[in-house]
């Protein structure tokens, strides 16, 4: 692993675990062990190291949601449950001002790299919905982008502290709740039952 990739490794985990305000460009030199100048080196300011870690983190997923499609292509079912899995552990992972604090402070990276990114997103699982269509798993009267849409605008509402504040909501147990039966809203009699197979628990 270069050093670059190490830098943006290490300190996504940081701004996910701590919170994008919390931690210094200090605290991340030391967390790997360099000196601060090595890392201006690299990153001229927190700013531009918070946009590549974005990226970063976007690329990986991208690699993630490909290695996913490469195993489980047939089966839209599947596909979705291999990314709730990934997303729950994602959740529990998350500080609760990690994304208040992109909103609030760093807007302009918050829409040029992650709501860029949504369309894309939202074509993905408008492909994986019409194919469970198809396989009478999704009811043919599903809107297929309709449902996207509304997926991926649900999510900002469930990491929304006004919304689900977590000194009274899991994090996980309202993602868990939000997308089973969002899923399961869209499935044949058939398709629910395959759904209540994999999402148990």
């Amino acid at each position: 692993m270069d050093i670059k990739t190490r830098i943006l490794d290490q300190a996504s985990q940081m701004f996910f675990r701590i919170g994008i305000r919390s931690i210094t460009m200090d605290e991340i030199a030391e967390s790997l062990g360099m000196s601060k100048r090595t890392l201006y080196e690299n990153f001229a300011t927190k700013e531009e190291l918070l946009r590549e870690c974005i990226e970063f983190q976007y690329r990986e997923n991208m690699k993630l949601r490909n290695d996913i499609e490469k195993v489980f292509g047939d089966d839209p079912l599947e596909i979705f449950h291999q990314h709730f899995r990934h997303a729950m552990i994602t959740l529990a992972s998350i500080h609760p001002n990690y994304i208040s604090d992109l909103q609030k402070y760093y807007s302009t990276i918050w829409r040029k790299h992650i709501q860029s990114k949504q369309e894309e997103n939202i074509s993905f699982t408008v492909k994986q919905i019409e194919k469970g269509k198809e396989k009478g798993i999704f009811r043919q009267d599903v809107d297929a982008e309709i449902m996207s849409r509304a997926a991926h605008s649900g999510i900002q509402m469930m990491v929304s502290q006004h919304i689900f504040p977590e000194t009274r909501f899991s994090r996980s147990e309202v993602f868990r709740q939000v997308t089973v039966n969002f899923i399961r809203g869209m499935a044949t009699a058939e398709g629910m039952a395959l759904v209540d197979e994999k999402f148990k628990g």
